[in-house]
């Protein structure tokens, strides 16, 4: 009976030991799952934050770019407002004579002087065209007395002798340009612009002259001489205005556009 026992405890000793064996063997599979798990976690973590620096490092530079290329503008706009700034600075050097002084192309100011001398060369086509006003003198009174007496003696002077007109036509056109240098621009201007107003008279003259043979009707005479004076009177009438206010007179159509062109930039 001991014997049987004993073999029997014997045998629950072996198979406790077997079963021993197989839970260490189960704990110890579990323990290497375990690792195998923690490493395969601790391996992703890894990359995660590899990434994520990466991700960083990526952002940094896009972002470091426009800040960059922010700040070489900044300092490119410094430096053009530091040269805008020294340049304004410095003193404006212009070319001068002992007498006069050049004028620019944007000078547009008459200043003393400069407003009675650019109304002078107006008479030019005022003496010239003075005939064309006589209807107009006939039906108003007061303007025939101020031509009477300011006016009509001068033209008459100028129609007996022609050369004194020629004289006074080239002195505008060509001594006004040859004498630049003692001369403001603006006045030039004038000039240039009264010698156009006044070669504008020229094809209505030669017709009027190619009619005075002909019985041209009164009406149609009359029409066409205050069509002329009203052209010629009201384009003296706004530059020599515009002179004495001080500003240039450069408002009449294709007329100042050539004057400027004959004038030249100085």
């Amino acid at each position: 009976l001991l014997t049987s026992r004993a073999t029997k405890l014997q045998i629950g000793t072996e198979s406790n030991r077997s079963l021993i064996k197989e839970l260490n063997y189960m704990i110890y599979r579990s323990r290497m799952h375990s690792s195998a798990v923690a490493a395969l976690a601790f391996s992703s973590l890894l990359a995660f934050s590899t990434e994520v620096d990466a991700f960083q490092v990526h952002t940094n530079a896009l972002i470091s770019k426009p800040l960059t290329y922010a700040r070489a503008f900044d300092i490119h706009n410094e430096r053009n407002i530091h040269f805008l700034a020294d340049r304004s600075m410095q003193p404006v050097t212009r070319a001068t004579s002992s007498s006069t002084q050049l004028h620019t192309w944007n000078n547009d100011e008459l200043q003393g002087s400069d407003k009675i001398k650019a109304c002078i060369p107006y008479m030019l086509p005022l003496l010239d065209g003075d005939f064309y006003g006589k209807y107009i003198y006939q039906r108003i009174p007061p303007l025939g007395t101020i031509d009477e007496l300011f006016i009509a003696p001068l033209a008459n002077i100028m129609q007996s002798f022609p050369f004194i007109l020629l004289l006074f036509f080239c002195l505008l056109s060509l001594g006004t340009r040859m004498n630049a240098e003692n001369m403001s621009r603006n006045v030039r201007f004038n000039a240039q612009q009264a010698v156009l107003i006044d070669v504008a008279l020229i094809l209505p003259t030669i017709v009027h002259e190619g009619l005075e043979e002909h019985d041209v009707p009164r009406v149609l005479a009359e029409f066409g001489c205050n069509f002329v004076w009203f052209f010629y009177m009201s384009a003296i009438v706004y530059s020599v205005t515009m002179n004495l206010k001080g500003e240039k007179p450069s408002g009449l159509p294709y007329i100042s556009d050539a004057a400027e062109v004959m004038t030249g930039p100085f």
